[in-house]
């Protein structure tokens, strides 16, 4: 699963070695532990992923739920809109999903 949100991008996918956790991976430092302060952040500067950490699967359902919940803007480019490079990354998928839809090249 991705998890675009103004909290972070997140890559989420069960743990291999115990289906009761996820493995929950970002791409910039700093996402996980803004939505999951206490865990353990791995860095994996050689892995496709650079940042990971393992959480209780229930643990990762109420963050995601709770991004839901908190949804305080009216449109989701706006809110992320700050011209970092994150701001780069979330409108290139948002354009890349944009000509998949209408039938162009990606």
């Amino acid at each position: 699963m991705w998890l675009f949100c103004k909290s972070g991008f997140f890559s989420a996918v069960q743990d291999r070695d115990d289906p009761g956790r996820v493995l929950v991976r970002s791409r910039f430092q700093g996402d996980i532990e803004r939505m999951f302060p206490s865990a353990n952040v791995i860095h994996t500067p050689e892995a496709d992923y650079p940042y990971r950490a393992f959480v209780p699967r229930m643990d990762w359902a109420a963050a995601v739920l709770s991004q839901a919940e908190g949804i305080d803007y009216e449109n989701f480019k706006d809110a992320v809109h700050d011209g970092t490079r994150r701001d780069a990354a979330y409108m290139s998928v948002w354009g890349a999903l944009r000509r998949a839809q209408d039938g162009g090249t990606l």
